[in-house]
């Protein structure tokens, strides 16, 4: 739609004036979009700062700043967001599609003003049709490789908005016939639009071949209803017949919430972010109908004040003043961000000081505050991993062979750590007893995927996870070439239980294929499996960091966090096979699981342990495998 209204606009003042100033654009565009822009994000800032827990703040700074420039798409491509995640997912991270747009806003003008210049329309159609194609071609391929940068980068989007402009370059001749073909275009472009709305969910491959569906659909209202819009002149136009779709969607009810859809967009989501962040838990529907009323009223009163009565004077405006405006008034929403999201404090100033091996092994010991001493940090959190993932041998999605690292002292022991970021999650541990005791450790360990022989979907919905399985097979392979003396074996198996549907029955088939990858290692090798750590609704360090003085109120019980099926399949495969395996819950977890145990910070997001907290854990692995 957006690529359709801005390419016509375009078009109509080259026919009118014989050429496009772009300063011209880009300053109504600025001015039409910037300040309810900026509103929201400065109300987002605030309301952070008030309501949401601390260590969403820095966050929520990050994505004030990236969303005000421009580029919030791809700062969340960059860090692998998964939209449809529901973990802590950004106050702001609806700008998404607006950096998509200001950066086509960049691109398209340029190329129609100087392909008009130097070629005239005809061939302006052709290469926005060969630039829409190229991008779709893109996105197909890209969503197999990485789905957040198919997402959320213009490239592999282009081709959405290029469509519309397509159609609006194409003027008239897009139009379809008047009668039936148009009443049947429209209503079946609405109905595809309907059913993206009603059919796609986290099992849709998206962006790729089922963007279509909304896509094409929309095409098709234009084409019912748009010789109006795409006319070079307003002579040219008809109004849209009153049995067709496109009058359906001009009566004014659906008018109004076009007049308001921006606002509406802008408004909608840190109204349902902020709150749940508040609260540490999903809103109830009451609370939701509440975001909902209070999205609409805010939404109505931006429309009727900025949008009508202050956007059009900033229209009066030179372009030169315009631009400049829209800098200044972006500086200033970073300089209010920075200044009221500054950094907050998230330890108290008592110490707990480090346990001893001994209190280790005795079992864990919560703590009801946040130590100064605390490692790591509630500001660390998220760098808190293991070394593994600083090169190339945890290996990603699209990897199909296993590098084998080595770490230690070749010609001792060797342990083969072998499964998925769970098993990272011993890596350090492991590694300093390797080194400790002049041992080898290999690592096969893969993003996402276990080792056993099960079809898993791939966890970014993008269809069957082949490399996973080829890659465990290489695993198995090498394990069976060059044998190791201690196999350890660890996985997130609850969380396959919706990726896997070999039989319909998750716990059999992880049992059986859990059994039958040991019993093809050599004989020679000892086998261990570590159980599953706990998993947390939300990550525990935003809780964490909203209760320094009472962190028990973000303890939970350990029952909740627990998959006793998966945990119950995982020991049976173990033990049907001749392996050892051992429970870790009661490393971390009492009757209760606590977010900080010693001076520790356990979890560095729902499922994985910090690498410190692992470290701690050490005594616990040594005697496993002593």
């Amino acid at each position: 739609m957006s690529g359709f209204l801005v390419a016509g606009n375009l078009l109509r003042e080259h026919a009118r004036a014989g050429r496009i100033s772009l300063p011209r654009f880009w300053a109504r565009r600025v001015s039409r979009l910037a300040p309810p822009a900026l509103l929201v994000i400065a109300a987002t800032t605030l309301a952070v700062a008030v309501w949401a827990p601390p260590l969403l703040w820095v966050p929520a700074l990050r994505d004030a700043v990236s969303s005000t420039i421009g580029v919030a798409n791809i700062a969340f491509a960059r860090r692998g967001t998964d939209y449809l995640s529901t973990d802590s997912p950004s106050v702001l991270q609806h700008f998404w599609s607006l950096g998509v747009e200001e950066q086509f806003y960049v691109a398209l003008p340029i190329v129609m003003a100087v392909t008009l210049a130097i070629a005239g329309r005809r061939r302006l159609t052709a290469v926005v049709g060969v630039a829409t194609a190229a991008s779709f071609v893109l996105c197909l391929w890209l969503v197999t490789v990485s789905q957040p940068w198919a997402f959320f980068t213009l490239p592999s989007r282009a081709w959405e908005l290029g469509v519309g402009a397509l159609l609006a370059c194409l003027g008239t001749r897009a139009a379809l016939p008047a009668g039936w073909v148009s009443r049947a275009g429209g209503w079946l472009g609405l109905g595809g639009i309907l059913t993206a709305v009603a059919l796609f969910d986290e099992t849709t491959v998206f962006p790729g071949a089922a963007t279509l569906v909304p896509v094409v659909g929309t095409a098709l209202v234009l084409a019912a209803g748009s010789p109006r819009a795409i006319a070079p002149t307003p002579a040219a136009s008809t109004g849209p017949s009153a049995s067709t779709a496109t009058a359906l969607l001009a009566r004014r009810p659906l008018t109004a919430v076009g007049d308001a859809s921006y606002p509406l967009y802008l408004w909608h989501w840190p109204l349902l972010i902020v709150p749940a962040a508040a609260l540490g838990r999903d809103l109830r529907p009451l609370e939701l109908v509440g975001a909902c009323l209070l999205t609409v009223a805010l939404s109505v009163g931006t429309h009727l004040t900025l949008e009508r009565q202050g956007i059009p004077r900033l229209a009066r405006w030179r372009p030169r003043t315009s631009v400049l405006g829209g800098v200044v008034a972006s500086a200033g929403v970073v300089a209010l961000s920075a200044t009221v999201l500054s950094t907050p404090v998230l330890s108290t100033d008592r110490p707990v000081g480090d346990p001893t091996v001994a209190e280790v092994l005795a079992g864990p010991v919560a703590t009801r505050f946040v130590p100064r001493d605390m490692t790591p940090t509630l500001a660390d959190v998220d760098g808190s991993l293991p070394a593994l993932y600083d090169g190339d041998c945890h290996v990603d999605y699209d990897v199909d062979v296993s590098p084998g690292c080595t770490f230690g002292a070749p010609g001792g022991a060797t342990t083969a750590l072998v499964g998925d970021s769970h098993a990272v999650q011993w890596f350090s541990p492991l590694a300093a007893r390797a080194t400790r005791l002049g041992d080898e450790l290999v690592t096969h360990t893969k993003r996402s995927c276990p080792v056993v022989d099960l079809d898993v979907e791939h966890p970014l919905g993008t269809g069957d996870f082949t490399d996973c399985r080829e890659w465990g097979a290489d695993v198995l392979s090498r394990l069976q070439a060059d044998p190791v003396d201690t196999v350890v074996i660890s996985h997130a198996v609850s969380g396959y239980r919706d990726l896997v549907a070999e039989t319909g029955d998750f716990d059999a088939d992880w049992e059986a294929a859990l059994a039958r990858f040991i019993d093809a290692l050599p004989e020679t090798s000892r086998v261990i499996v570590v159980g599953d750590t706990p998993r947390w609704p939300d990550p525990p360090a935003v809780c964490v960091s909203a209760h320094l003085d009472d962190v028990g109120a973000c303890a939970l019980p350990t029952s909740a966090l627990v998959d006793p099926g998966a945990e119950d399949a995982d020991r049976a495969g173990a033990l049907a096979a001749g392996a050892s395996w051992q429970a870790t819950t009661d490393w971390m977890c009492t009757d209760l699981c606590s977010p900080v145990v010693w001076n520790h910070l356990a979890y560095r997001d729902t499922n994985h342990l910090t690498d410190e907290f692992a470290m701690r854990l050490a005594p616990r692995l040594d005697a496993l495998l002593d």
